[in-house]
């Protein structure tokens, strides 16, 4: 289901909650406030069961729908009540043209995950950027069990579906190598 970037920015500007889904990619749908749009992508900070968690950036060709249903208004209206909503970074921003060009602004520090869910087998990895041009970026590898590899894993651009920052499941890594660096 393509829907028009006027259409997204006004999403955007009425800060409406959502759901979407990529039904080639997951069945589930996922509930977030969009936050910027380009050409392709979609910058988008989700919400998992009434938290509010970090920030995601997809290809719109991968969004199969998006809707606006009553469940989205009413829990909407639930996460202003309990003050959750004032967490939402609507004034967060980011270049996104491009994935590189998003992974590129980060810190040098900063986790980041990268997905290919469309490649066999799929492809997560969790780490810093060591590089990203315009056809590969090189992630700084870190092992479920706090180890970095000592090669870059590559990853092709035109694979990529999704860039995760500062999700709860990053944040606890985040902070498990910044006491380590101490």
């Amino acid at each position: 289901m393509s829907v028009s970037r006027d259409y997204i920015d006004r999403l955007i500007a009425d800060r409406t909650l959502i759901s979407v889904r990529r039904r080639r990619i997951d069945k589930a749908w996922l509930q977030a406030f969009p936050l910027a749009v380009s050409q392709r992508l979609v910058l988008i900070q989700y919400v998992c069961d009434f938290h509010i968690d970090g920030f995601m950036l997809l290809r719109l060709r991968d969004i199969s729908d998006w809707k606006i249903g009553d469940t989205n208004i009413f829990q909407r209206q639930l996460l202003q009540e309990e003050g959750v909503f004032d967490q939402v970074q609507f004034d967060f921003r980011a270049p996104i043209e491009s994935f590189p060009d998003f992974l590129r602004s980060l810190s040098p520090t900063e986790l980041v995950i990268v997905e290919s869910e469309r490649t066999d087998p799929p492809e997560m990895q969790i780490g810093t950027v060591a590089s990203a041009d315009s056809s590969t970026v090189a992630i700084n590898y870190n092992t479920g069990i706090e180890s970095r590899e000592d090669t870059p894993r590559q990853m092709a651009v035109r694979d990529i579906t999704s860039c995760q920052i500062r999700t709860n499941y990053i944040c606890y890594y985040q902070r498990h190598f910044d006491r380590l660096a101490r």
